[in-house]
C-alpha cells in the first residue's frame, strides 16, 4: 500500500508540473506574437506623415497638400486681384476704365466738360497723337483727337495701383505688346475687336522685380488716324 501511493503521488507531481510547464510555454509563445505584430505596425505619426504627403521622396504632384512656395517664383494671384482685372477687361471691351464714365470712341469731350468742367491741364502730346486732359482729382486723364472725340483713357485710381506686374501678366498670359522706356515697362493688349488695354509699371529692377501698377489704359487706335495728313495713328 505505501509503494501504491508513493507511485501515484510521482505520477500527480509529474502532471502538476507538464501542466505548469505547458502554461508557460504558451503565455511566453502569445507574448513574442504580440511583439511582433507590433513591430509591423507603423506608430501613428509616422501613419499621418505618410498620408499628407510629407515623405522626401513622394512626388509633390499625387497628394492634395499644399506645396511650400521655393520662393523663386512670385506667389499665384489672388481672388481679389482676379475678380478686379476681369473688371478691367470687361470694361476695357466696352472702352472704358474703372473709375469713369466716359468711353473711348463713343464720347465727345463737351460731354465731360459739361459734368466734371474744364480739366486742370491739357497739354497736346504729339507722339500719342492728341491732346490730354487731365483730371487728378478724379485719377484719370482723356486723350481727345482734333475732332474732340476721346481716343484714350487712363486711370490712376488707387485701387489698381496693388496690381503687380506678375499679377497682370499670370491673369492675361505673355502681352503681345512689351516695351520698356523712359524707366517704365508697358504691356499691352487686345481687348475686342476695337480696343487696346496697356499697363504701365516701373521698369523691374534687383530690388524690385516685381513692380506695382502705375496706371493703365484703354486706346481706341481708329481713333488717331488722321486721314488728311496720311497719318495711320497709333496701334498701341
Amino acid at each position: 500500500m505505501n509503494k501504491l501511493f508513493f507511485k501515484k503521488t510521482i505520477c500527480l507531481i509529474i502532471v502538476i508540473l507538464t501542466s505548469l510547464l505547458l502554461v508557460a510555454c504558451s503565455s511566453q509563445a502569445k507574448t513574442g506574437e504580440q511583439t511582433d505584430n507590433s513591430q509591423l505596425t507603423p506608430p501613428a505619426n509616422s501613419q499621418q506623415q505618410q498620408s499628407s504627403g510629407s515623405d522626401p521622396g513622394a512626388d509633390p504632384g499625387s497628394n492634395s497638400g499644399t506645396i511650400p512656395n521655393s520662393g523663386t517664383s512670385p506667389a499665384q494671384i489672388t481672388e481679389k486681384e482676379r475678380t478686379l482685372l476681369q473688371q478691367v477687361r470687361q470694361l476695357a471691351e466696352q472702352g472704358k476704365i474703372i473709375n469713369c464714365e466716359f468711353a473711348a470712341k463713343t464720347t465727345v469731350y463737351d460731354e465731360v466738360e459739361k459734368k466734371w468742367g474744364n480739366a486742370e491741364s491739357m497739354d497736346w502730346v504729339a507722339a500719342a497723337k492728341g491732346n490730354y486732359a487731365t483730371y487728378p482729382d478724379r485719377g484719370v486723364v482723356l486723350g481727345i483727337n482734333k475732332g474732340s472725340q476721346v481716343f484714350e483713357v487712363r486711370s490712376y485710381a488707387r485701387q489698381i495701383q496693388n496690381l503687380s506686374l506678375s499679377a497682370v501678366n499670370e491673369f492675361f498670359g505673355a502681352p503681345p505688346y512689351e516695351v520698356k522706356i523712359n524707366g517704365e515697362q508697358i504691356i499691352g493688349y487686345t481687348a475686342g475687336p476695337e480696343f487696346k488695354i496697356e499697363f504701365v509699371f516701373p521698369e523691374p529692377t534687383s530690388n524690385n522685380p516685381d513692380p506695382l501698377l502705375d496706371h493703365y489704359l484703354v486706346l481706341y487706335p481708329q481713333g488717331t488716324v488722321n486721314y488728311m495728313a496720311n497719318d495711320p495713328g497709333r496701334q498701341w
